[in-house]
């Protein structure tokens, strides 16, 4: 399975992906480079905001909820989108196969 990363200088990337794993340590373990460092500092405990990725709406109703920890950091940023989350909060399923992500160019 995979996902499609675009990263801060709109390089596009095909990335396989592991069930059950979170999409920030399928992009961290990808070795895509340094165009979506900074990245995860906080070991994906949500207490960063460093993950910030846009995602495919289409794939909204497959993605968990977001949670109070999740929320609050997304409202901190002056970047935030409709379609705005964390990467370190979505775990991969079978039902993000093909999900398009965008890291932007500001957290």
């Amino acid at each position: 399975m995979k996902v499609l990363i675009t990263d801060k200088n709109n390089n596009e990337y095909s990335i396989d992906y592991t069930v059950g794993s979170s999409l920030a340590e399928t992009i961290m373990s990808s070795n895509i480079g340094e165009d979506v460092q900074p990245f995860a500092i906080c070991g994906f405990n949500c207490s960063c905001r460093t993950c910030h990725a846009l995602i495919e709406e289409k794939y909204f109703d497959a993605l968990p909820s977001i949670e109070e920890d999740e929320e609050y950091l997304l409202n901190t940023s002056l970047y935030r989108e409709d379609n705005s989350r964390l990467c370190c909060q979505i775990k991969m399923t079978e039902k993000l196969d093909g999900m398009k992500i965008k890291i932007p160019s500001n957290f």
